[in-house]
């Protein structure tokens, strides 16, 4: 995005397409966390819980992966979590080395918090926009979301 000034054209910083993406994704995660915030849980541990609302029984690697933080931080996650009671670890059936990490009853019952947070967020978040507008908006992301997806599939020029 450009700005007029006179013969020349300058870029301007705060409408590229990465820095409005990037604030916005920073400003819903402060609300969010405003939200939950009554729960106890931090950024990393409500990231967790959903990660195990998408996959139940997921490995600590598994969950690194999905979280991109180091297994070690994970273990420190899991052991919080575990000790206040929202998940819990068991042995994996098919290898004794490793254990599978569950929601527990309270880990489960926290998707109904997230919903609601998530309602509140987006009548915050769009507050002036008709549904109509919504509707183009979550378009357009999908749409820009899947270029980049599809960039990242070619990468090194693999596809046509």
């Amino acid at each position: 995005m450009t700005e007029s000034s006179g013969q020349n054209n300058r870029f301007v910083w705060d409408r590229g397409i990465g820095f409005l993406v990037t604030d916005i994704a920073r400003l819903l995660t402060t609300q969010y966390n405003r939200l939950v915030k009554p729960t106890g849980l931090t950024r990393s541990q409500w990231r967790m819980i959903v990660q195990l609302h998408r996959k139940d029984g997921l490995t600590q690697s598994e969950l690194a992966t999905l979280l991109t933080i180091g297994k070690v931080s994970v273990g420190g996650l899991i052991d919080r979590l575990e000790h206040s009671g929202w998940i819990e670890r068991r042995e994996d059936e098919h290898d004794r080395r490793s254990n599978r990490i569950y929601l527990t009853k309270q880990g489960r019952d926290f998707d109904s918090m997230m919903i609601d947070a998530s309602q509140e967020l987006a009548k915050i978040t769009f507050k002036d926009l008709t549904e109509d507008e919504i509707v183009i908006f979550e378009s357009l992301l999908s749409g820009v979301r899947q270029n980049l997806l599809d960039a990242e599939v070619c990468e090194g020029g693999q596809c046509s």
